[in-house]
């Protein structure tokens, strides 16, 4: 009875770890040999456009949230300024390593606690660590600054929230949130719904700037997609400004990500 038992257990758990790996991607097969070679050696990539017409997307991992992602700016007018990165991390690397925090359940939760991005620090155009976002919280609505709680419970799929992030550079502005999630993956999309100014100048319309990220388990690995597309106008001042800043905030999101682990 009892090696019966213990037979049955183990059988379990195999049949478990054997499921968890099936709802893993195979990193090196979500690009090409050359990305993911280079990711596996450096751990991050970036690529860099500006006023470039048809602009073709090349570290798009194959998967259906990262080709989502892709397809987010979906306006008739091309965005004038793009920046791609990707990251490779392994999970052992994340925090403590916590097996039972390197999931995507988990990394969904994370990604919808707006309220834990304020205070997040970036390394600016001046050179030094700043405070990218003075203030960062959930909203009522688009133009509805009453601050709610962040939805954190259950999974992201088909959730929308709103959000202000008071910012270094641009001031205070609210971003509408759409999450999509699988077993395997989970993304967020940002899109403006007020202005982002430079100064006195107002740098990008409302719904000119769409940022994606996608967390992707890759099983021992996880992958993370991440996209900025924005339009604005042909300005030296916000050339420089733009690429500088987003540039640099994807980093400082990717590395706020990894450390809530």
């Amino acid at each position: 009875m009892k090696r019966t038992l213990t037979k049955t257990l183990l059988v379990t758990a195999v049949a478990f770890l054997t499921s968890l790996t099936a709802f893993a991607y195979d990193g090196s097969k979500l690009v090409d040999a050359n990305t993911y070679a280079e990711l596996k050696a450096k751990g991050n990539i970036q690529k860099y456009y500006y006023k470039q017409k048809n602009v073709k997307l090349t570290l798009v991992p194959d998967t259906e949230l990262s080709k989502k992602a892709a397809k987010f700016w979906n306006k008739a007018e091309e965005p004038s300024f793009i920046v791609e990165n990707l990251y490779l991390m392994p999970k052992s690397k994340l925090g403590s390593g916590d097996p039972s925090k390197t999931t995507i359940d988990y990394a969904s939760k994370v990604i919808r606690s707006v309220s834990k991005m304020k205070g997040m620090q970036y390394y600016s155009s001046d050179k030094k660590w700043e405070t990218l976002y003075k203030e960062a919280h959930c909203i009522a609505g688009p133009k509805d600054r009453t601050k709610v709680p962040d939805n954190t419970e259950g999974s992201a799929d088909g959730k929308v929230m709103y959000c202000m992030q008071d910012d270094n550079s641009f001031g205070k502005t609210n971003y509408r949130l759409e999450y999509h999630q699988t077993a395997q993956e989970v993304s967020a999309g940002f899109s403006n719904t007020t202005g982002l100014y430079v100064g006195p100048i107002k740098g990008i319309n409302d719904d000119n700037l769409r940022i994606s990220m996608v967390i992707i388990d890759c099983g021992d690995d996880i992958m993370v997609y991440m996209l900025v597309q924005a339009k604005f106008p042909a300005l030296k001042i916000l050339e420089n400004t733009m690429n500088e800043s987003f540039s640099s905030r994807l980093n400082a999101i990717y590395n706020w990500f990894i450390k809530q682990f």
